[in-house]
């Protein structure tokens, strides 16, 4: 059975939404409010950039460091405000660092620490504070984590890019908890690659635009099921195995 769907999705936050994947988030969104779709966007970035700003007619925006439960409470609260009775229907945890390619080596337990309180921490903190929301959407609720083919533990064969590699393997597994435990809700959870993107991380020589990637990660929200839900995918629902 379909959980989500484009009419069903009423609301949707966004973290990470200054640059990248993350603004193209919300510009896909934002675009068709102005077409005329019922949704209310909610951004969170720890600044806001002058491509954002641009938005702020469509979307909510909340500049809060996400490393920071108080900064958490404030976004649940905030969007409780917002979203009201109808509940959040799409939580997408997209904010993410790299710090650099090192292995275990050259990587100091500050650089891991501060990758985690990112890529990890963050993430689990947004998906607990945001439960009762999403709850209150449910059955057309879900948590979409983007995660990164490289944290797969299988697919692994070379010994870079230690703590990014360590935070999305670990972003996995919270994603396969979350579904656990947030399915008697009837709330979907599900980690998604969205590929080799032209972004700040992913450099000019990737092969993917920010558009086609959000474009295809969009039609994986909009069509996933229960089936679906604790997966790792990529583009089509192809199972990234763990």
């Amino acid at each position: 059975m379909q959980l989500l769907g484009k009419e069903l999705i009423k609301s949707v936050l966004i973290t990470g939404t200054n640059r990248g994947i993350g603004l193209e988030f919300a510009r896909h969104f934002a675009r068709d409010k102005r077409a005329g779709r019922d949704i209310k966007i909610i951004s969170c970035a720890r600044r806001i950039s002058p491509e954002l700003e641009e938005l702020l007619e469509d979307v909510y925006h909340f500049e809060v460091e996400l490393t920071r439960p108080g900064d958490i409470r404030s976004v649940a609260e905030r969007t409780g405000n917002i979203v009201g009775e109808g509940g959040l229907n799409v939580l997408i945890n997209n904010a993410a660092i790299m710090k650099g390619g090192k292995g275990v080596t050259g990587c100091s337990a500050e650089e891991l620490r501060e990758t985690l309180d990112t890529n990890l921490c963050a993430v689990h903190g947004m998906t607990a504070a945001l439960h009762p929301l999403l709850k209150r959407a449910a059955p057309s609720a879900g948590v979409f984590n983007i995660s990164a083919e490289i944290g797969s533990i299988v697919g692994t064969n070379i010994g870079t890019s230690s703590a990014y590699r360590i935070s999305k393997a670990a972003v996995n597994m919270l994603t396969k908890i979350t579904h656990n435990e947030f399915k008697r809700d009837k709330i979907m959870a599900l980690a998604m690659h969205p590929g080799w993107v032209q972004t700040d991380l992913g450099g000019p020589q990737a092969p993917l635009t920010v558009e086609e990637c959000v474009r295809d990660l969009v039609e994986m929200i909009e069509n996933c099921s229960k089936k679906e839900s604790g997966k790792f995918v990529k583009k089509g629902f192809q199972v990234i195995p763990y």
